[in-house]
């Protein structure tokens, strides 16, 4: 275990948009990032910092810290190293409904939003004749009428890549982007611009494709094909490993997505 501050990550899953934030707020001389493939989560130096055996963790041996919750992991990265507010509200200025308003969205979109997205992404990489097509159906049907509205509903305006809570990007839209890309590939954002276009402002930031591990051609493949056959053959061939990794709950925040834009 490292001693200083020290962020595990497996790219493309929910511990990326907190690496996002890191980026943003140019925290890589002070946190490390300890880069984690799917194989390392299970093995005795990773259950050690995280027996659950997910991403992220987040330690530092120094203050006795050992999280894995990726909630706590981004709320414990602000509150302590986001000092000037870049990317969440600051309790001493903003309304306590400002506040309360940011940390529901947070837990909105790790409790709610993700897990959901990720069960019916994840359902949709088997073969057609192994999918629940009611499943599908319904599941699709309940983020255009209920889950993508209540996002929109948070909005900071109805720019055509309006933030969601401030009038700049915040952690909270580094953080949708992870199930809004998924939203993108099973075609759910067509009725929804505002998200599309937000979604593809924070995939056009140098620190997305960081985060995410996309080198520069697979990063413009990404926002143009991202549901190539190609690719889902490729997400196919990567399901076993993935599938050890998911919990057997899909409401748990650390849930591990393969997504549709995992080029290797």
């Amino acid at each position: 275990m490292a001693a200083g501050p020290t962020l595990y990550h497996v790219p493309r899953t929910i511990s990326s948009p907190i690496y996002q934030t890191l980026l943003h707020l140019n925290l890589s001389q002070t946190i490390q990032v300890e880069t984690l493939t799917f194989a390392d989560l299970k093995t005795h130096a990773h259950l050690t910092r995280n027996p659950m055996g997910t991403s992220p963790a987040f330690t530092d041996e120094h203050e006795g810290i050992a999280i894995w919750e990726s909630g706590a992991v981004l709320s414990y990265i602000l509150q302590v190293y986001d000092t000037t507010y870049e990317l969440h509200p600051n309790p001493q200025s903003c309304s306590k409904m400002e506040l309360a308003k940011f940390l529901h969205l947070q837990q909105f979109i790790i409790t709610t939003v993700y897990p959901f997205v990720a069960s019916l992404y994840i359902h949709t990489l088997k073969p057609v004749e192994e999918q629940d097509t009611n499943y599908v159906q319904a599941a699709k049907e309940k983020f255009i009428t209920l889950l993508a509205p209540t996002l929109m509903t948070f909005l900071h305006s109805e720019q055509d890549d309006g933030p969601f809570f401030f009038s700049k990007i915040s952690a909270i839209d580094y953080l949708v982007a992870k199930p809004l890309n998924n939203a993108k590939d099973l075609g759910l954002l067509d009725s929804f611009p505002e998200l599309r276009n937000l979604l593809d402002r924070i995939q056009s930031l140098p620190s997305f494709a960081v985060a995410y591990n996309i080198q520069n051609d697979d990063h413009v493949k990404a926002i143009t094909v991202g549901s190539s056959v190609e690719n889902n053959k490729a997400v196919e061939k990567k399901e076993d490993e993935t599938r050890s990794s998911i919990p057997d709950s899909p409401t748990r925040s650390f849930i591990l997505v393969p997504e549709s834009d995992s080029f290797d």
